[in-house]
């Protein structure tokens, strides 16, 4: 994908020269800490499903996903820098994702938002995905999460 300003965007795996740089898009993007040596186990984990969106030089997103189960995935993170929202960079990650995932066999997809994050539970719902279940004291304030499913079609 080529952009308006000349830089080049596209989405890669994961590669350890990016662990800083999404260490700290997690902490500035997320409302959980999420530390360097957590990154890096996840993204050691299933390595195919730990993605990144490249923009020019910098990452400006990315998507860490894992094998739920034989026949479902789970989107563990999903962030993208405030400075390049609304461009379609979550939605192009999740989708690179159900491939991944559609290719290897899985069936649905899952995921936890917070109950008062109305904007990434919009941007879920606009892909596919409906609430399941609600779990109480899901995050470390004690927030509710929604549980998240989709069929991967």
């Amino acid at each position: 994908m080529q952009t308006g300003k000349g830089d080049i965007a596209f989405v890669r795996k994961f590669q350890d020269s990016d662990l800083d740089e999404v260490v700290n898009l997690a902490n500035s993007s997320l409302t959980e800490y999420y530390g360097i040596d957590l990154i890096y186990d996840l993204a050691r984990q299933w390595p195919d499903g730990f993605l990144v969106y490249q923009f020019g030089n910098r990452v400006a997103g990315f998507l860490a996903g894992s094998k739920y189960s034989t026949n479902e995935a789970r989107i563990l993170l999903l962030a993208v820098n405030r400075s390049y929202r609304r461009m379609g960079i979550g939605s192009t990650l999740v989708e690179d994702f159900t491939r991944i995932c559609s290719h290897l066999g899985m069936m649905s997809m899952r995921l936890e938002v917070r109950v008062d994050n109305i904007e990434a539970i919009d941007f879920y719902k606009n892909l596919k995905f409906v609430i399941i279940s609600t779990m109480k004291s899901y995050y470390s304030d004690s927030s509710d999460a929604h549980i998240m499913w989709r069929l991967i079609s």
